[in-house]
């Protein structure tokens, strides 16, 4: 029993004005057309509508609504892992479009892709991808340029609307103008005396959403008089512009000018220097990329936010910054003309590559929470130095590659990676042991992701380049990358072996991450093939994450003792192990492992007679599962499959669904609650059968049981019982109306009913 979700639409801080026409046009294009575009320039408010389109037609897509921002992605080969990544789908095959086809195949839901300008070739292709091997996904893009796939119906988005004169009645530009002015300085007040500057104002910015926004922050130091003469020398500043640049667009950079020009030479400087930042930025690193001392950065960091350059948020307890992707080119269009962007791009690179190196030493001591939050949370910052990175410093970026392979791995980025990985090392063919280690970590990966032919050659590259260099602290890698491909081949006891021969070269170099590694493999494959010494090395692995303190390599340590405990009937301790496990790894957010420590907890349960408790923990399980890469998928399945059957027949088919889907349907949060008992227990699903109640006339030749009904046809059933006509059918389920027409025709053929009357009552009968 899948948990149906909603998407991951953001809530709105502002309040969103206007665009009546527009939401009611894309409400009535949606239905007729797979991709629907909304074309215009930058700061037309594009990101804004699709978002609030998605709102609107939510209730016709069970499968959710899934935005993708794509403004801080510049790379092509990236966007169908964005898209993936969105979507909670895992980064688990070399091959992520056919992954993400394969996906979306059954689903219905809806995908905004947001700001394609940049990536429109390869926003093209995926979406004629998507369009071509799923029947019920529709696609909503934003963009300054049309995708030009066939099926493709392009909304141009206009300015919002403006009075025809400064004495017209009020507008949709006027309303935001006010609302925003009105936010930045709770002083000023729209009256009769100033309506008409105020309109004025409007109808000089034509309507542009962003350009307004801008205008009403200078509320807090102008007047309104003040303001609109200071408009009158921004339009003299564009008479040089391009003249085959659309006004609109003249406008916007004539606005943003505007608010560069009353910075001050410090908050200028600033601004263009942050514009190298992807996906926002820290106080610390804006201090570490930007030439100002600390004192002097903190004042024009304060300036800028104040004048609404820069945007405040916070990430947890971590203050962030950001800006808007047309004030960001803005500010990288004149680091260019500094001639500064080279210097300012190499600083932003020093200073992440600082922190990806800290997880040399990060990844296998108690640091680790914070190292990988914190590259969760720099990720796209990360994407922009390794990219400018293999441009100019393609060795060193290399190393930086090398050593997020952790991130990359357990953070399922397993695509991303490997690719990072093969195009630093097409950069660097010159043989160094910064390429045999990268040649590692990329064949790790490779065999993670199931690609066993490249695994293999860089495994064999890198022993060839070993023995030139006379590299013997790069075996122990080596030696868990063959027992991974052993594994892969079939040859389970080989497999152990070699993860023997790779805990012993680790330990005897002081490499204690791949020791580690290398215990939970070797356990892995212990434990398929009955080996002995299973204890042992479940042992000696608690014990070397308790000496140096990870928790991620400390909850995988704990699960493996777990798994242990159950299966030599230790059932207590099986279940403290299993429960410390899922506090340890619950503290990562993308953690692969907190599926495999469920289950186990879920055999524990199991064993102990509480089969409705093991149930529900299978439930949670399998959502997690769904989100995660299972690196002991074998061991799971092996083992699982025989454990599910069991509580299974425990529980009865009805009864095992029933609490397997109250498990599957809880919110993380709750079924980590749920798992270590800080929850009350969830309440018994209803399991006896509704009375029956009188059945309409139907044909004999016909069954009532749901499934003769394809699924949009359920969903069109539902609203018939809640009373909808065919037009409010079509508008929730965002069909056109003859479609939902066709639809309930079918019902009644299929059901032998005569009227929506008897619908609505077989609807309720069978709990649709």
């Amino acid at each position: 029993m899948a948990r149906r979700v909603s998407g991951n639409l953001p809530e709105e801080v502002t309040s969103f004005v206007g665009r009546r026409d527009e939401l009611a046009t894309a409400k009535r294009l949606l239905p007729t057309t797979r991709v629907l575009t909304l074309l215009g320039p930058g700061g037309m408010g594009k990101t804004r509508l699709s978002r609030q389109i998605g709102q609107l037609v939510a209730r016709a897509f069970p499968d959710g609504v899934w935005l993708v921002e794509l403004a801080d992605l510049h790379d092509p080969d990236l966007v169908t892992l964005a898209v993936a990544e969105a979507l909670n789908l895992s980064d688990e095959s070399a091959a992520p479009l056919p992954r993400l086809t394969e996906f979306l195949a059954d689903k219905r839901l809806l995908l905004i892709l947001d700001n394609c300008e940049h990536l429109i070739e390869a926003c093209a292709t995926l979406v004629g991808r998507i369009i071509a091997t799923t029947p019920d996904v529709r696609v909503l893009a934003t963009s300054r340029e049309v995708l030009g796939i066939p099926g493709e119906q392009v909304m141009p988005v206009p300015p919002l609307t403006v009075p025809d004169s400064a004495a017209g009645e009020d507008s949709d530009a006027l309303q935001l103008f006010i609302e925003r002015a009105s936010a930045a300085n709770p002083g000023f007040k729209a009256t009769a005396a100033n309506r008409a500057l105020l309109t004025e104002i409007c109808l000089r910015l034509e309507g542009m959403p962003l350009a307004l926004e801008l205008a009403a922050l200078r509320l807090r130091m102008f007047t309104p008089e003040q303001i609109l003469d200071r408009l009158d020398d921004t339009m003299g500043l564009l008479s040089a512009g391009p003249r085959t640049a659309p006004q609109r667009q003249q406008t916007i950079e004539g606005a943003i000018r505007w608010s560069y020009d009353l910075c001050t030479p410090a908050e200028q400087l600033l601004w263009e220097q942050l514009s190298v930042f992807a996906g926002g930025f820290d106080i610390e690193a804006a201090e570490a990329v930007c030439e100002l001392r600390k004192g002097q950065l903190i004042d024009a960091l304060t300036g800028l936010v104040d004048k609404s350059v820069v945007m405040q948020r916070y990430d947890g307890d971590v203050a962030r910054y950001s800006m808007l992707e047309p004030i960001r080119q803005f500010a990288a269009d004149r680091l260019v003309e500094r001639d500064d962007r080279q210097a300012t791009r190499a600083r932003h690179r020093e200073h992440y590559r600082g922190l990806a190196m800290r997880g040399l030493s990060a990844y296998s001591s108690a640091e680790d929470v914070d190292w990988f939050r914190e590259m969760s949370r720099e990720h796209a910052n990360l994407r922009a130095a390794l990219r400018s990175g293999l441009e100019d410093e393609p060795l060193e970026t290399m190393s930086t590659v090398t050593v997020l392979r952790p991130f990359w791995e357990h953070n399922r980025f397993l695509s991303e990676g490997y690719r990072w990985l093969t195009d630093a090392l097409e950069r660097n063919p010159e043989p160094t042991a910064e390429r045999a280690k990268a040649l590692s970590s990329a064949a790790s990966l490779a065999a993670l992701l199931g690609d066993r032919e490249s695994a293999a050659e860089l495994v064999a590259a890198c022993l060839t380049l070993a023995a030139e260099l006379d590299d013997s602290e790069i075996m122990a890698e080596v030696s868990l990358d063959r027992s991974l491909l052993a594994f892969a081949d079939g040859d389970r006891e080989s497999a152990l072996a070699l993860g023997r021969t790779a805990i012993e070269l680790a330990a005897a170099h002081g490499q204690h991450a791949i020791e580690m590694d290398s215990h939970a493999f070797s356990f892995m494959c212990a434990m398929v093939i009955e080996a002995p010494g299973r204890t042992e090395l479940a042992e000696r692995f608690l014990e070397l994450t308790t000496e140096h303190g990870p928790h991620l390599m400390g909850g995988l340590a704990l699960w493996t003792v777990g798994i242990d405990h159950w299966r030599r009937g230790d059932l207590e301790a099986s279940a403290e192990f299993h429960g410390r496990a899922i506090e340890q790894l619950a503290l990562f957010e993308r953690c692969i492992w907190l599926s495999s420590a469920f289950e186990g907890l879920a055999w524990t349960t199991s064993a102990t007679g509480d089969y409705d408790r093991a149930a529900r923990l299978l439930g949670a399980a399998e959502t997690l599962q769904r989100s995660t890469i299972r690196l002991a998928d074998t061991i799971t399945v092996a083992v699982g499959d025989k454990e599910r059957t069991k509580v299974r027949e425990a529980l009865g088919e009805n009864g095992f669904r029933a609490a397997f889907g109250a498990g599957a349907n809880l919110p993380l949060d709750e079924a980590i609650d749920y798992a270590l008992g800080r929850a009350p227990a969830l309440p018994q699903p209803d399991l006896e059968p509704a009375a029956p109640r009188p059945a309409p006339r139907r044909s004999a030749a016909v069954t009532a049981e749901t499934n003769i009904l394809t699924r949009r046809e359920k969903d069109v059933a539902r609203l018939v019982a809640a009373g909808h006509s065919n037009k409010r059918i079509a508008a929730d389920l965002v069909i056109s109306i003859r479609t939902a027409e066709t639809h309930v025709e079918h019902i009644l053929t299929k059901l032998g009913f005569t009227s929506r009357t008897q619908v609505a009552a077989w609807a309720h009968q069978h709990d649709l």
